[in-house]
């Protein structure tokens, strides 16, 4: 069972005030994959007889954001509700006499839901944007409660779980495994310059090696220079009628010049740490850009872009901080 909030009371008890009930929820573990069930269990401690009509478990998606900006001073934040659904865990004919009793609960996670998202960032320089501070969260929890004429009876504990959507339930998701992208510039009749861009795979799980592979052939009489490959995170972000995009450089690898001349081939590998993942949800949009760029002699730059889909694979490891089992028992009507 995970349980990620600090629990304040000794093992296999809970809150002790003055209160006649108390509920408190575990889910089995600390992610889940759209459609797939979230299970759990439900505490219940009564310190006298309650009589209640249902016990329920409510499951909500809230998705956050706002932004400040230095020039007018002006801070948007825009607050939505993802979706909240109640799902009816037991009905009682009869009163919950005093002890502890726990209660099996089961619920299918819709498809639809966007991953888990969270950033709070305080810009240092950002100089392509006026943009001091942005904030993009999705974030679920799931609470019980136990009601009596809808009502409810004593005191409730929710816990916050984590949603990881896989790239196929994404809407930014790299629709064609694009892995490769070939440009010739022509200076004639100085010459030409072709720049081809490789990488392994279109998507990324956090902690990958992403393996680029970065070709130049410079047949111009001058070198090539700067030449510099970065991995972006676009982010947009919607709040009271107002958008954002905000582009942060995530990694940033430098090449050396390529003479007059000459062809040069180019292998580096990026361990993507800490990413966060390709999704889209109602107010946030957030996915990736490897981007090349070349100085061209006589002319203009050469860019090259691939789209990038990351996803953030699910940790096994979780909290095992539930109260002991054997200090409850299981409700029987």
């Amino acid at each position: 069972m995970s349980k990620t909030r600090r629990q304040s009371s000794a093992p296999g008890t809970l809150n002790r005030n003055d209160v006649a009930v108390e509920v408190e929820v575990y889910t089995d573990k600390d992610y889940f994959l759209p459609g797939e069930k979230l299970t759990g269990k439900i505490y219940v401690v009564a310190k006298e007889s309650v009589r209640v009509d249902k016990l329920v478990a409510v499951i909500e998606g809230f998705n956050h954001v706002a932004w400040e900006e230095d020039k007018r001073s002006i801070e948007y934040a825009e607050d939505v509700k993802l979706f909240e659904e109640r799902v009816l865990v037991r009905s009682f004919s009869k009163p919950i006499p005093v002890g502890r009793f726990y209660f099996d609960f089961s619920y299918l996670v819709p498809e639809f839901l966007p991953s888990s998202f969270n950033v709070d960032t305080v810009a240092r320089n950002l100089k392509w944007e006026d943009i001091r501070m942005h904030v993009a969260t999705v974030n679920y929890s799931i609470r019980a409660v136990l009601e009596r004429l809808d009502e409810p009876v004593g005191r409730v504990s929710g816990q916050p779980f984590i949603i990881h959507a896989p790239p196929e339930k994404t809407e930014t998701v790299v629709k064609e495994d694009i892995t490769e992208q070939v440009k010739t510039f022509g200076c004639f009749p100085r010459g030409y310059i072709t720049v081809s861009l490789t990488i392994d795979k279109s998507s990324y799980k956090n902690n990958d090696v992403m393996s680029i592979r970065l070709e130049v052939t410079n047949m111009t009489p001058l070198p090539c220079k700067n030449i510099i490959a970065v991995l972006f995170r676009k982010l947009k972000v919607l709040a009271q009628r107002s958008q954002r995009n905000i582009r942060t450089k995530e990694y940033m690898i430098e090449f050396e010049d390529v003479p007059s001349g000459e062809r040069a081939t180019y292998v580096k590998d990026v361990q993507l740490q800490n990413v966060l993942p390709t999704t889209c949800s109602r107010n946030i949009k957030c996915n990736y850009v490897l981007a090349v760029r070349c100085e061209v002699p006589f002319s203009t730059n050469i860019d090259l872009t691939l789209p990038v889909t990351t996803i953030i694979a699910p940790s096994e490891e979780h909290e095992q901080s539930c109260p002991p089992l054997q200090l409850y028992k299981p409700w029987k009507d």
